[in-house]
């Protein structure tokens, strides 16, 4: 079976053609597994599967009238769109996959990082300033408000932190989310030089759900119906992951992330890292990691564990294999 991966946007630098048209081509060839990225239309006529890039997703009634007899895919399609005429999707979470149930195909290929893959793992030290560490698209900074931005505030009073933001421009006029310490840094996402950006980190922190605090004059409260005034309520993305948890364990560095199914995966091993949700225990995460054994230890153990769940070869043959028993 012959795969075309169809992607109009090639830049190396967004992660979706990264991660699953340039990684994922190399590890199908590397697998003896027939795989191209498009060059011409001619291309279309020498495959059996076409995967297509998520930005071109309406391509595919057109490819569907042309080539009726070709398996056609989508990577990372948006969940509103449950009515494309293809044969599966390519997510990246279980949660982006039940968001798009609608489809009888829906694959999972985690968000795996070639570009960090087999790197040497940092070696933790003391230090005299804790260097914490966020690396993503902006709009997850907002997630830093409330619980993650007071935890820092409350650490700065007591410990030298410096809070580094590695994100789309270090001239982005982060407001919503910012805590009020002294040492923020904001750099520049680089593919050149991210790696070693987030390689100076002493944590990796990762927020991406939104609190709704529980109002007991708005909300329900019954044993019967197995409602507490304790819940928890939050909300996520559907396309949540944890391909940003990912490259810090690929890189060495141990993680704090919040509530998101996926972190589960790894850090549900509290050995593996801290799974935290309030403000005391995104604290107590730091404070704790603040030894740099401590620190060694747990991304040693997430690194491992990483690489057992997560090799990519394993995941891209998986995946050609479902592709393949597709009616």
């Amino acid at each position: 079976m012959s795969t075309l991966f169809f992607s109009s946007n090639r830049d190396i630098s967004v992660g979706s053609y990264r991660i699953w048209v340039n990684d994922l081509s190399q590890y199908f060839n590397e697998l003896g597994i027939a795989a191209k990225i498009y060059t011409d239309n001619s291309d279309f006529q020498n495959c059996d599967t076409i995967i297509v890039g998520k930005s071109d997703a309406l391509i595919t009634p057109t490819l569907r009238q042309s080539f009726p007899n070709k398996k056609i895919g989508v990577i990372n399609l948006q969940a509103d769109r449950l009515d494309l005429p293809i044969d599966f999707v390519i997510v990246g979470s279980v949660e982006e996959k039940a968001s798009l149930s609608t489809y009888d195909n829906v694959f999972i290929y985690p968000l795996i990082e070639r570009l960090y893959q087999n790197k040497q793992l940092k070696t933790h030290t003391n230090s005299d300033i804790l260097k914490i560490g966020f690396h993503g698209n902006y709009p997850h900074l907002a997630k830093f408000e409330p619980h993650l931005s007071r935890a820092l505030e409350e650490i700065d009073k007591q410990h030298k932190i410096e809070l580094v933001i590695v994100t789309s421009s270090e001239n982005y006029d982060w407001q919503y989310g910012r805590p009020n310490i002294e040492n923020i840094t904001m750099k520049t996402w680089d593919i050149n030089t991210v790696g070693n950006d987030i390689s100076e980190f002493d944590i990796g922190i990762v927020p991406n759900i939104t609190d709704i605090p529980l109002d007991v004059d708005k909300h329900e409260t019954s044993v019967d119906h197995g409602l507490y005034n304790t819940d928890y309520i939050f909300r996520m993305k559907n396309k949540s992951n944890a391909g940003r948890a990912f490259v810090f364990h690929q890189l060495g560095i141990p993680v704090i992330a919040d509530f998101t199914p996926s972190n589960f995966h790894i850090m549900g091993d509290p050995d593996c890292g801290y799974l935290v949700h309030d403000q005391n225990s995104w604290k107590r995460a730091v404070i704790e990691l603040m030894d740099p054994s401590r620190r060694q230890s747990v991304a040693k153990k997430a690194r491992k564990e990483f690489d057992r769940l997560y090799n990519p070869y394993k995941w891209a043959e998986r995946l050609n294999k479902q592709i393949g028993e597709i009616k």
